[in-house]
């Protein structure tokens, strides 16, 4: 693992908004400040909640979403308008919210099986729900891009992503690589990596505070 200093310089640059050249379809890497944040999950709807994953949890989080979502419209009939959903994803959820090539370049799988959290094998190639499910109606898909057309707003801890970094280098220096590379530097790189229509704010917890203090009750998705 890397050292306590490296942990706390990788957690201080959530407070630093750092955008790369990428390309057109790639993640706004801006981390949100309070105000666009507020503005990102300001709604007027009736029923308002937000679902926080630390752990990765084989994507329970995602069918948490759907569970809610369905259990609303198709349960109690209400109509999409009357539902906001959130999800906050920090600790070793936020490998989640991450793409295709930051599994694979970033052997992701192996920083959450080191957490002692779970995803399936097929991660070791990417993320599978990054993707839209083929064949499945709406309601039954829990990829990332099936809730976010469903209006689902969903948020990556930049501190969560400073861990991961610092888990990355640590391995490559396990693994005897002499160029592990800097924790700050691949926390960047991660924010790029980081799915389009997510947001990035600099502390999940912090941002699980605010969706409170703006309507959203909380669930957690550690059962």
């Amino acid at each position: 693992m890397g050292t306590r200093t490296e942990f706390l310089a990788a957690s201080a640059v959530g407070a630093i908004a750092i955008a790369a050249t990428r390309s057109p379809a790639a993640a706004d890497a801006t981390i949100l400040d309070e105000t666009a944040f507020v503005a990102r999950i300001r709604s007027g709807a009736k029923h308002r909640q937000v679902i926080g994953a630390a752990r990765a949890d084989d994507g329970s989080v995602l069918q948490f979403a759907v569970n809610s979502l369905n259990g609303f419209e198709s349960g109690w009939h209400e109509p999409a308008s009357n539902v906001q959903i959130a999800i906050v994803v920090a600790g070793s959820a936020v490998t989640l919210a991450l793409d295709d090539e930051a599994w694979r370049n970033y052997k992701l799988i192996d920083i959450v099986h080191g957490r002692k959290d779970s995803v399936p094998a097929e991660f070791a190639q990417g993320n599978p729900w990054s993707h839209a499910t083929a064949g499945l109606a709406p309601t039954a898909d829990r990829s990332i891009p099936a809730l976010l057309a469903r209006g689902v707003k969903i948020f990556a801890c930049n501190t969560a992503l400073g861990d991961v970094a610092n888990r990355i280098v640590a391995a490559r220096k396990a693994e005897g690589n002499a160029s592990p590379g800097n924790p700050l530097e691949v926390q960047a790189e991660l924010r790029n990596h980081v799915l389009p229509g997510l947001g990035i704010v600099p502390a999940g917890i912090a941002a699980d505070a605010v969706l409170q203090e703006n309507g959203y009750t909380y669930f957690s998705a550690a059962l």
